[in-house]
């Protein structure tokens, strides 16, 4: 054994067996020892994590503790993370100037650019150089798109492919890029209906968009970035789309970085395949403390005693109330995060007065309603977040909070699934997510939420129910490889030497019923993700009712009403998968909202006002999830399939994309199109449509905008903010 692993092997032991770090209640052990342990700890590689987690806790007493500050440097730099002593510094405590050692250490790791690598993200950087197709597991709080972003900035890839699980985090990734300097040689792609360039490109899609997108044009990408990788395996609606973008990009043979938290292993196939490597560290920069605060006991969190109560909202009423710094409260519902963020907002009669604020309320008042729930918690400093709401106005509330003017948000996962925040304090609410229990990785996933790097040293985590414990997943499979049973529409996009026996056996008995039934191959693989039962229902309804032909020729670009009616039957009863069916939306419902929107264009104002559910917060969140997920993602998948499934039969040329498009973006204007794709709300889309028609690239947009900014005049401030951030 090395001896810095047996001297780290003894300070672990002094360490453990003086308990947590509360130097007050420590005896013949002084903040001395702690930290000459901690160092000895930083030097052996066994115990580097553990040293980390224990500079963190002395990090974060140091303020208001006797620390040695010339001994806590050393350790700062011992651990390679250079960014504690700067925020050490912006809490008031004073430090030796850096000597040039220090100076060139921290050179050595900032890469030619401002910002300084800690010693496991230059460690990464380091071999994704050697290895170049590269899968990594490390924490949340690690910096796994910071080293992404210093990959493309150092290395010359021409066509660059980011994919992000969901539109925030789209959102998010292309604002980031927009603002690095450095990444300015690339166009920056993040709509489908933007056409490839031969120029050096990024584009940047949710893993759906990517999908549409490579069907329709042939990317010759070298490089393929998959953040939050894990969910190729997830087992929900959404893993076909996920393991069909990485089987795209394991069939171009590129260079690959596949990001993703606490997993110990990834697909042995997939690696030997492609001559990969797996890589995981465990290292977490950000130290969590965890706390059960259940019915009928008490708690302490940071010495803060919590009394004995039993019903979980009037815990999480103590918990707002004495436990200081900003909080996330995580619940596994829609209608739990509004009802839950209300009575967190009835704490307190004090409003809030800040004018970027007031800003957004008089935005929501104006563009969706004067009556909805978010505006009476807004101005008491506390946000609802789920995936219902418009991203341009959950951008603002993230915003807002991690300025510190909003100091609580209750979410779903939309908000804990990559969106990065200045929480201290996360607290379970619930432990479910859409009543199906958290597994580990969920809850440590979760967890991983609480506390920021480059603000806390510490983050906590609050639980009002019992939990699974934490762990990770022990291995992320690759469906297409590694399971002898995927779904059979997934069996018809792999080609059949990619599969293994089994599969290969049972896409030949697909193949063979799809013949016996005369139906093609090609039409089949066109429909990707839908039921492969469904798509059969609905060619055997079309062949029985031969006068659907008849019935729906459309005679200009949109179907009549008689013709939605029929159309949205089909795919709401047939095509549709049961998890896609929801009893909030009945088809006739469906359908009246469908013919609105279509011939109408309306705002989402009016949609509300057209709803017919009773309360108001009920018809805003059905509204909300009624535009961005049917309309802009369920009934366009489902209307192509019907459309090609028609015409095959009929042998006809029936069109339903000029009806797809108005369901997504109200109408067929290439810049409505660009913009809403770049996030920009429809009521600035409304303003400055008159003055940006026949233009169809955001180059030429943005020139309009910057050579005529009188045409901005009338919009608001926030919407000026929300237009400069998004082209």
């Amino acid at each position: 054994m090395k001896i810095t692993d047996v001297l780290a092997e003894k300070a672990y032991d002094r360490i453990k067996e003086h308990g947590s770090p509360t130097p007050s209640l420590w005896k013949n052990y002084t903040t001395s020892n702690y930290l000459k342990d901690i160092y000895k700890l930083l030097q052996s590689e066994k115990y580097y994590s553990e040293g980390v987690k224990n500079l963190c806790f002395a990090c974060d007493l140091a303020p208001v503790g006797n620390f040695n500050l010339s001994l806590l440097k050393q350790c700062i730099q011992s651990a390679r993370v250079f960014l504690y002593q700067d925020m050490l510094k912006s809490n008031g405590l004073e430090f030796d100037e850096d000597t040039i050692f220090d100076s060139s250490q921290k050179a050595f790791y900032s890469l030619k650019s401002d910002f300084i690598l800690t010693k496991e993200q230059k460690d990464l950087f380091d071999l994704f150089s050697q290895k170049r197709r590269l899968v990594v597991s490390a924490p949340t709080s690690f910096g796994k798109s910071r080293v992404m972003r210093e990959i493309i900035t150092h290395n010359q890839y021409k066509q660059i492919v980011v994919i992000v699980p969901t539109n925030a985090l789209l959102s998010e990734t292309y604002f980031t890029f927009r603002m690095d300097e450095r990444l300015s040689r690339y166009n920056l792609i993040f709509s489908t209906h933007i056409e490839p360039s031969d120029d050096n490109s990024i584009y940047i899609f949710t893993p759906e968009k990517f999908d549409v997108y490579t069907d329709e044009y042939d990317i010759n990408f070298d490089f393929f970035v998959f953040d939050e990788v894990y969910k190729v395996d997830s087992k929900d609606s959404r893993s076909s789309v996920f393991s069909n973008c990485l089987y795209k990009a394991y069939k171009k043979q590129c260079d690959y970085y596949l990001i993703g938290p606490y997993f110990n292993k990834f697909s042995e196939s997939f690696i030997k395949k492609t001559n990969g490597y797996f890589k995981r560290y465990d290292t977490d920069i950000v130290q969590k403390i965890m706390t059960n605060y259940l019915y009928d006991s008490e708690a302490k969190v940071s010495g803060v005693s919590l009394k004995k109560l039993k019903g979980k909202d009037t815990r999480l009423k103590q918990i707002i109330k004495n436990i200081p710094g900003q909080t996330i409260v995580y619940v596994g519902r829609k209608d739990t995060a509004e009802t839950r963020a209300r009575k967190i907002a009835d704490l307190t009669d004090k409003e809030v007065n800040n004018s970027e604020l007031n800003d957004l309320i008089k935005y929501i008042e104006k563009n969706i309603s004067k009556e909805w729930r978010l505006i009476n918690c807004l101005l008491r400093g506390v946000a609802f977040h789920h995936s219902g709401i418009p991203k341009y106005i959950q951008t603002e509330i993230v915003e807002l909070f991690n300025s510190g003017v909003i100091n609580t948000i209750v979410c779903t996962p939309t908000l804990t699934e990559g969106v990065n925040t200045t929480a201290k304090n996360v607290v379970f609410y619930d432990t479910t997510k859409a009543d199906i229990d958290l597994t580990g990785f969920e809850v440590k996933n979760i967890v991983g939420r609480s506390g920021r790097f480059g603000q806390h040293f510490v983050g906590r985590a609050i639980f009002l129910e019992e939990h699974v414990d934490q762990n990770n997943i022990d291995e992320i499979n690759y469906p297409i490889f590694d399971y002898e049973k995927i779904p059979d529409e997934d069996y018809i996009q792999i080609d059949t030497e990619d599969l293994g026996v089994e599969g290969r056996n049972h896409k030949e008995r697909i193949l063979r019923q799809v013949d016996e039934l005369n139906i093609p191959l090609s039409l089949l693989k066109k429909n990707k993700y839908i039921p492969f039962e469904n798509q059969l229902e609905l060619i055997q309804h079309f062949r029985s009712n031969k006068d659907l032909k008849s019935r729906l020729q459309i005679k200009s670009g949109l179907p009549e009403k008689q013709q939605v009616d029929v159309i949205i039957k089909l795919v709401h009863e047939v095509l549709f998968s049961s998890s896609d069916r929801k009893e909030a939306w009945t088809t006739a419902n469906l359908s009246r909202l469908v013919k609105y929107q279509i011939y109408f264009n309306p705002s989402i104002k009016d949609l509300i006002l057209e709803h017919d559910a009773v309360r108001e917060d009920t018809r805003i969140r059905n509204v909300l999830e009624l535009v961005y997920k049917y309309f802009e993602f369920l009934f366009p998948k489902y209307l192509n399939a019907f459309e090609n499934i028609f015409n095959f039969v009929y042998s006809d040329t029936l069109s339903l994309a000029l009806m797809s498009t108005h369901l997504q973006y109200g109408n067929d204007e290439k810049y409505n199109i660009l913009l809403t794709d770049a996030g920009v709300p429809r009521s600035i889309i409304s303003h400055l449509s008159k003055y940006l028609e026949g233009h169809d690239t955001i180059s030429s947009i943005r020139n309009v905008i910057e050579s005529n900014p009188s045409i901005l005049t009338g919009l608001t401030n926030i919407e000026l903010k929300m237009l400069s951030k998004r082209i």
